[in-house]
């Protein structure tokens, strides 16, 4: 049998590999809160990065979500093919959203994230889903430090504002290029490392006591020119070079003390930063977040032509280890002279949790709300899907937990509550003590107490735990855990969802079974009870 999934269209700008790393970061926390998560994933962004960096179920959909800036190196962009590109893109084809629409609703998904892209935002409205904006800038803000330079910008900056302002939920990850008041605010969003230190310099022939320096320009593909240079430092220091050329055997080549990586290799990128001494390279996104959750010193090169640039140079000054390092510096070599200094700085241990938790936390929270999802679970209680509510109560295949409270007075009276009229199931009868659903990512125990709480205002000590089993009618199939306690205080029943209470003798509840008072779930809650009290006696 096939085990419903929870699926989410995610959009991605393809402007370097950034936003790329911060996406399967969220993914992946998503993921591991979420097993029964799948990704519905459109971007330029080439296939093979999901495949390396994702752990989750997902579909990849070539498709250009953006434009950002059209690059002619790591540090240069070309603005008049950004701008012809823009204008290209700009405004959206109503018939392309459709198509999009349709291609995310006939994947089940119930929400839509994009990470900067514009398009992800469009589509989710045509397709009447709710949109989670994730960044730390948007492409507005961006191309408004070029407008008094090339008016051309004007028509997208005001177009692009009014799309990035229609998200439903917004995700703002440090470092915030302009704070928004109503988003939630995430610590750098990183992709955690797969393998120890040791392994990952074991795999690069390095001891623990070599000093690795890893220079990256993050996902742009550079041929580094400073070969010469880097083994005039002699042996006392290796350095590691991803993306230095696309002719290169999958695990690298070793001249001296560098290793030259291509730009897909075996290393897992993470990897290489938590194993290195120090990072250096171009201030972007994904490799300052990386080297903070790291912890390591960052020689970082910041882009000049780059409005985030100097936010992030800030960032970098306040919380993390590092010096500055100019492009020019960095292609002429000299800023070797810079690297005794850089390897004497302390490391530093990260003080937040990765901000990839944080965003999957709210994200889970906040579809599980909205959609009422359930999580269905196999005859042991272990989850193996999930799904709406509404399709968990119309498919009796779909096993989902329940937990039902039998609340007894002094007098071993059992309290019964009558089901509001407006039920849509036994509305009128009188029900168990208390029953609820388990919310998704819920433990029973915290379900119980939740719905005591909810139902009738009571918070009894001590709930035992009674007997478990699977009730199955037409509707749904439930696997309920059944708790019993005494309570005698004060009872506020929540009058939405209730008519009255009132404790019944066991005789007064075996007169009125089989006769429409009670509900048929009570009832056979009831002769369970009988049954497992007999046992105990």
């Amino acid at each position: 049998m096939m085990h419903p999934k929870i699926a989410i269209a995610y959009f991605i700008t393809s402007h370097g590999f950034g936003h790329a790393a911060r996406a399967s970061a969220v993914m992946n926390a998503i993921g591991s809160k979420w097993p029964f998560v799948h990704f519905e994933i459109f971007t330029q962004t080439p296939e093979w990065f999901f495949k390396d960096s994702l752990r989750v179920s997902y579909v990849y959909h070539l498709e250009m979500t953006d434009v950002g800036l059209v690059q002619t190196s790591p540090f240069c962009f070309d603005e008049s093919k950004s701008l012809d590109a823009l204008d290209a893109f700009l405004p959206f084809d109503e018939r392309r959203l459709a198509m999009l629409a349709d291609a995310v609703n006939r994947s089940n998904c119930l929400l839509a994230v994009c990470d900067i892209s514009p398009l992800g935002i469009a589509v989710a409205k045509k397709a009447g889903i709710s949109s989670v904006l994730v960044e730390n800038f948007t492409w507005d803000w961006i191309y408004a430090s070029y407008l008094p330079s090339n008016r051309r910008f004007g028509k997208h900056i005001t177009y692009l504002e009014n799309i990035f302002a229609s998200a439903d939920i917004r995700i703002q990850a440090d470092p915030v290029c302009f704070a928004d008041r109503t988003a939630l605010c995430a610590p750098p969003v990183s992709r955690f490392p797969r393998a120890a230190s040791e392994q990952t310099r074991s795999r690069l022939g390095r001891q623990l006591s070599d000093r690795i320096v890893l220079i990256t320009m993050g996902g742009i593909p550079e041929k580094v020119s400073l070969v010469e240079q880097l083994q005039a430092c002699g042996q006392d220091v290796y350095f590691i070079v991803p993306g230095a050329s696309g002719d290169l055997p999958f695990d690298g080549r070793k001249q001296k003390n560098i290793i030259l990586l291509p730009h897909r290799s075996g290393f897992y990128h993470p990897d290489l930063i938590a194993a290195a001494d120090a990072v250096v390279g171009k201030l972007g996104y994904s490799t300052l977040a990386e080297v903070y959750q790291a912890g390591v010193p960052f020689g970082y090169i910041p882009r000049s032509d780059f409005r985030e640039s100097g936010i992030f140079e800030s960032y970098i000054e306040k919380n993390m280890k590092g010096v500055r390092i100019s492009e020019a510096d960095f292609y002429s070599g000299s800023w070797l002279s810079q690297l005794p200094g850089l390897l004497a700085l302390p490391e530093r241990n990260a003080k937040q949790a990765n901000g990839a938790n944080v965003a999957a936390e709210y994200i889970c929270a906040r579809l599980a709300c909205e959609k009422k999802i359930i999580e269905v679970v196999d005859r042991e209680g272990r989850v193996v899907g999930a799904a709406p509510r509404d399709c968990v109560h119309g498919d009796n295949q779909l096993l989902h937990r329940v937990v039902h409270v039998l609340v007894f007075d002094a007098n071993n009276r059992l309290l019964l509550q009558k089901r509001s009229r407006n039920k849509k199931i036994a509305p009128g009868r009188w029900d168990t003590s208390v029953g609820g659903h388990v919310d998704c990512g819920e433990t029973i125990e915290t379900a119980m107490m939740r719905e005591m709480d909810e139902e009738l205002g009571i918070c009894p000590d001590a709930p035992c735990f009674a007997y478990h089993y699977i009730h199955t009618n037409n509707v749904e199939s439930e696997l309920v855990f059944t708790y019993i306690c005494q309570f005698n205080g004060l009872i506020r029943f929540n009058p939405e969802e209730i008519d009255a209470v009132k404790f019944w003798t066991m005789a007064e509840i075996e007169a009125a079974t089989g006769h429409g008072v009670l509900s048929d779930n009570f009832e056979d809650e009831f002769m369970r009870y009988r049954r497992w009290k007999e046992g105990l006696r």
